[in-house]
């Protein structure tokens, strides 16, 4: 802590004014190296806002090598109404003629062939299809209802990422009672058979899995094979299994089971466990702090009376279990906190289905749980990789289902007249009996799914859709027609490249303009970075313009800047010696040339639209190569790839002085890091010196005070004090 200060009360000076003179005299040192750290700062960012014109710039060269930005093409049809096209950069300038259009491109398509609910009354798409089964119009028995636990379930997984581990998605929250397969056949990627493992679920095999062995964790439903399985490998695992849930008691004498659809053959268990009470009525606790029980009663399938109703209840009539619902109802409340614990198998139903798709064929199988809704269970369908859509019209009451292709996959057979003889279905529903008896879909009612025909250039051909490539003009056909032959042609889009080239060359002249003016303002060297106290003397307008003077050419006539703009010209008018170059070698050639007023306008560019449009009609490949050919030599390189090269190489110059976000080691850094540190050293003497100045103070107050109280003293043993 520094010492005591008194300042002027015994001489009546201002200490504190005096001081600071004093500190400011010493301080100039310190405040040239605070302006010098200005300066530098300044012209670092002037260094990184030039460095930002010249990335941009280098951005637009990427552009410059694209055969798109100058190999853009038009195509124009004689009736859009029938057909469209467009073309890309590898269309040749030529023509089509469409003779005529059969056929065009259809989606298959099908739907219920009757209503689908019964009398009741529409179906609540929202609800359970377990409480649904018995308002369908077709009969209840097609659904196949499945149990869990008495039945079982095969599921299919494929391998996401190679490993030597996979999961059974099924089983949320339940728990396997046995795996009915003994081995387990993984399928490839394309098909083919592969390995073969031998299943087991004892634990204890898992330290030691051999690899030809795949262990199944019946709690979690986690697979690990004795070898690494590849991405794309799929294999299917038979298995029974139960639910598990668990619930706490509050104020509700019902608690909702995930799963509805449980009867009478399902492996039920229901367990409540209530707990010791204190005074209050909370849970006693032991030491420990596990809560002490008090009673637990198991309910089990046997213990549980059918009230065929589908409901079930306990012998002791303390508990319903609503089996259509799947809620568990307490006949009193069960104590706060108490613990209701559930195991049980639920009800499902299987379906299954095949689509035939550009991909080949594709079969589906489905697992529908009794609780899943109507809604949910078409979604399945339309995600499924069956690529179909299935969706419930409330009005017709029917359920559509269309392949998201159009196109015939499956080998629909004509006429010699093109009249449709035999049509093979794209979407086969199997004989399933929910799809066929419940949903009402037939084969014999499917529409659709036929491929385009047409006669092209004289050539009777077809495709599976309506929007096909060729030679890079892409197709649209809209219409069927006959009567007159429709033309597409193609050209090259002059308005398109001439656009994308003077953009470019605009990119350029901004860029040059900037630096341009950068290294030749001019230097006001009486202008230097204000102090603090200098600005508090100074409204912010003055401080405004004169930071704007004192900025002013710290970059002027900069060599790196400099020498950038002249590997720029050179890159623009060099010749560019590519393969079958002839007369377009240049920019001249092609109408872009340097502006006649040189010492004005410092090397921009200009461009003579009439000649270069003609250029671009002429020959557009040699004009796309004049940018951006390629070339082991600089000769050989278009302008594009050699001023990007130039530019890397200036940006890295630059970074090199500056710095940039990523780069922290530059050589204005360096500088700045040395006054940063000459600066706080600095500060610590300026605050040694005033302190010294204080100490030196305050001893000539104290000399003072002391003199002064010797004087009264004396003029009072003088009696001069009693006048």
């Amino acid at each position: 802590m520094a010492g005591l200060r008194i300042s002027g009360l015994a001489t009546g000076m201002d200490i504190d004014s005096i001081v600071q003179d004093m500190i400011r005299a010493k301080r100039v040192p310190y405040d040239k190296m605070a302006q010098k750290k200005q300066t530098l700062e300044w012209k670092r960012d002037s260094y990184r806002e030039m460095n930002t014109l010249l990335f941009s710039l280098r951005e637009e060269t990427l552009k410059m090598r694209l055969s798109t930005t100058f190999l853009a093409k038009n195509a124009t049809s004689s009736n859009d109404n029938r057909i469209t096209a467009t073309a890309d950069s590898t269309a040749g300038n030529t023509s089509y003629t469409f003779n005529k259009v059969d056929r065009l491109a259809t989606v298959a398509t099908n739907a219920s062939e009757n209503t689908i609910s019964g009398s009741g009354g529409k179906i609540d798409t929202k609800a359970s299809i377990y409480s649904l089964q018995g308002k369908f119009s077709g009969d209840i028995g097609n659904f196949n209802w499945k149990s869990t636990d008495i039945d079982g379930f095969t599921e299919k997984v494929t391998i996401s990422s190679s490993g030597k581990t996979a999961k059974l998605e099924d089983l949320s929250g339940g728990t396997i009672l046995s795996v009915a397969d003994a081995t387990i056949q993984v399928t490839k990627a394309d098909g083919t058979a592969g390995d073969t493992f031998a299943v087991t679920t004892d634990p204890a095999d898992l330290a030691n899995l051999a690899e030809g062995q795949v262990y199944v964790n019946k709690d979690t439903g986690q697979l690990t094979f004795g070898k690494e399985i590849a991405a794309g490998s799929s294999f299917e695992l038979s298995y029974k299994y139960v639910q598990k849930e668990s619930f706490t008691a509050g104020s509700s004498n019902e608690f909702q089971l995930k799963h509805p659809g449980i009867d009478g053959t399902d492996n039920v268990k229901i367990t409540v466990t209530t707990y010791e009470r204190n005074a209050d009525g909370s849970i006693k606790k032991d030491s420990s702090g596990k809560a002490i029980e008090s009673g637990k009663t198991t309910y089990t399938t046997a213990e549980l009376v059918d009230n065929l109703d589908g409901t079930f209840s306990s012998t002791d009539d303390k508990i319903t279990l609503d089996g259509e619902t799947g809620k568990i109802i307490f006949t009193d409340n069960p104590d706060e906190g108490t613990k209701i614990e559930a195991e049980y198998g639920y009800s499902y139903f299987e379906s299954k289905m095949t689509s035939h798709t550009s991909k080949g064929p594709v079969e589906e199988k489905f697992k529908f749980n009794a609780g899943d809704s109507f809604e949910s269970i078409l979604t399945k369908i339309s995600k499924s990789d069956l690529g179909v859509t299935a969706f419930y019209d409330e009005y017709a009451d029917k359920v559509t289902v269309t392949r998201t292709e159009t196109g015939d996959y499956n080998a629909n057979v004509y006429d010699a007249d093109g009249a449709l003889a035999t049509r093979n279905t794209e979407m086969n529903y199997m004989n399933d009996p929910f799809l066929k008896n419940i949903l009402q879909l037939h084969g014999r009612n499917e529409a659709g799914g036929e491929d385009a025909k047409f006669t092209i250039n004289g050539l009777d051909t077809g495709r599976h859709t309506n929007d096909f490539t060729l030679n890079g003009v892409t197709f649209t056909l809209k219409e069927k027609f006959d009567d007159a032959p429709v033309t597409i042609g193609t050209s090259t889009d002059t308005e398109k490249v001439f656009e994308n080239i003077k953009g470019f060359i605009d990119k350029y002249n901004e860029t040059i303009e900037k630096i341009n003016k950068k290294i030749g303002e001019d230097r006001y060297r009486d202008f230097t970075p204000l102090t603090s106290e200098q600005k508090e003397a100074m409204s912010e307008k003055e401080v405004e313009l004169w930071e704007e003077k004192a900025k002013s050419g710290l970059l002027r006539r900069d060599q790196t800047l400099m020498n950038v703009l002249d590997k720029m010209r050179v890159d623009f008018y060099g010749a560019v010696d590519f393969e079958g170059a002839d007369q377009f070698k240049q920019l001249t050639t092609i109408g872009i040339t340097t502006t006649n007023l040189y010492n004005v306008n410092k090397g921009k560019l200009e461009i003579d639209e009439e000649k270069l449009k003609a250029a671009i009609n002429e020959d557009p490949e040699a004009v796309y190569q004049i940018f951006a050919a390629d070339g082991e030599t600089s000769s050989q390189k278009g302008i594009a790839r050699r001023l990007r090269e130039s530019l890397t190489t200036a940006i890295q110059n630059i970074e090199e002085t500056a710095g940039s976000e990523t780069k922290s080691q530059y050589t204005i850094g360096k500088n700045l890091d040395d006054l940063n540190d000459r600066m706080t050293s600095f500060e610590s003497r300026l605050k040694q010196y005033e302190d010294q100045y204080y100490k030196q103070f305050t001893a000539m107050e104290q000399a003072v005070q002391k003199m002064n109280q010797q004087s009264s003293y004396l003029m009072q043993q003088l009696g001069m004090g009693q006048q």
